[in-house]
């Protein structure tokens, strides 16, 4: 196979060196316009030619990479809880979304979480308050179920930041 591919070069080559010596017998006919329209035409070719190279680049790299294990980026389902003036409001911190809540809401949610048994069932009577009461943190924090992660994190927040009050 090496050897026909030595042939091949060599008759590409020839067949080269053919072109160049026609055109440039050619040549020594054209006028001068006709040798600046050549010119202008033989750089359009070569921009051409730069552009494929590139192309074909690019292409050979997005396969390269498409061959490459993706990592995927884990979703970040933590919140914060940021109190403000003295404990008179607070937002919750949910997907980039700020979301107010009175401290009458507040001490609901906490009354919520420490009466779970556990972070599941929080989980989900948390989804239903906010279900019926503050619906813009379900849609703010793209929230779809009880089961949701985001929800597990505002009651670990919740549980070790708040105690309840009388």
């Amino acid at each position: 196979m090496g050897k026909e591919k030595k042939e091949n070069d060599k008759k590409v080559k020839l067949s080269r060196e053919k072109l160049l010596k026609e055109l440039s017998n050619l040549s020594k006919e054209i006028e001068e316009d006709g040798l600046l329209f050549l010119i202008k035409q033989a750089n359009v070719l070569l921009y051409n030619q730069g552009v494929r190279a590139v192309n074909k680049k690019v292409s050979s790299q997005k396969v390269q990479q498409e061959k490459k294990p993706h990592k995927e980026e884990k979703p970040n389902y933590e919140v914060e809880i940021v109190e403000k003036s003295g404990g008179e409001h607070f937002y919750i911190v949910i997907g980039g979304a700020r979301v107010f809540f009175t401290r009458d809401e507040m001490r609901s949610l906490v009354k919520i979480c420490h009466a779970a048994e556990d972070e599941i069932v929080a989980a989900r009577r948390l989804y239903n308050w906010f279900t019926r009461e503050r619906k813009d943190l379900l849609i703010d924090g793209q929230i779809s179920a009880g089961t949701h992660p985001s929800l597990k994190s505002i009651y670990r927040k919740l549980i070790s930041t708040y105690k309840v009050k009388g």
